[in-house]
């Protein structure tokens, strides 16, 4: 997975949370499974898993995926995979809850791909965006604008009472130093996210079907509960 942002002119960014009896598994599955799997779709750049690290109401997990264009989505590679779900992935789907999908287009980025903690805001406006990170480019250079597509289309699979709307039009996400995330007074208004891992993405040429799912095994188990935080 290449850490040049050039390139990207678009963004899939999804927050979920997950039932609790599953989480475990779930950690094991999007780690191993489900964000290789869709980096192998022509055009899907690079992806980053995140756990919220603060109290919000907001869903626990995010992930953002760099995408050449937003027209990867409609392309058959990806259809595919929405359509040919892996055991594991159609046994997790139904375990997925507080959902929210954004499609949008990157107006600007600067140095996001590095491995760092993550502040995150949605906006209404590209004002109020852009003056928010121009108050906090002093704690980072790292950063990223992207519009939302309001009329990408839904998740078939997804079902209502599965979604949970995030607000707004703009998204701006911003690498933050662990002093920044000591203090989250310090990035007023923000999701605090910690980094999560993602196994290297599988080679493309490698059809994606159950036999070439990798088992998850106890010690799997053993490493993602213990990345468990306390926050909830």
């Amino acid at each position: 997975m290449s850490d040049d942002i050039s390139g990207t002119g678009a963004v899939l960014a999804l927050w979920n949370d997950v039932t609790p009896d599953v989480e475990a598994e779930y950690n094991a599955w999007h780690a191993g499974e489900h964000v290789p799997e869709r980096l192998t779709v022509p055009g899907m750049l690079w992806g980053r898993r995140y756990r919220r690290s603060c109290n919000s109401a907001a869903p626990r997990y995010l992930t953002i995926y760099g995408m050449r264009d937003a027209q990867v989505l409609e392309s058959d590679a990806y259809r595919l995979l929405l359509s040919r779900p892996t055991p594991m992935s159609a046994h997790m789907r139904p375990h997925l809850c507080n959902l929210s999908r954004w499609v949008c287009d990157v107006r600007e980025a600067r140095g996001f791909l590095a491995p760092n903690s993550l502040a995150m805001w949605t906006f209404d406006a590209e004002d109020a965006a852009r003056s928010c990170a121009g108050a906090h480019a002093s704690c980072t250079p790292d950063f990223l604008l992207a519009q939302r597509s309001l009329d990408a289309a839904p998740l078939p699979w997804l079902t209502g009472g599965q979604a949970q709307a995030v607000e707004g039009s703009w998204l701006l996400a911003m690498g933050m130093p662990e002093q920044a995330m000591a203090s989250p007074q310090a990035v007023p208004g923000a999701i605090l996210y910690r980094p999560l891992p993602v196994q290297p993405a599988l080679h493309p040429a490698i059809p994606w079907h159950s036999s070439c799912i990798r088992s998850i095994t106890p010690s799997d188990v053993a490493e993602l509960t213990g990345l468990q935080c306390s926050n909830s």
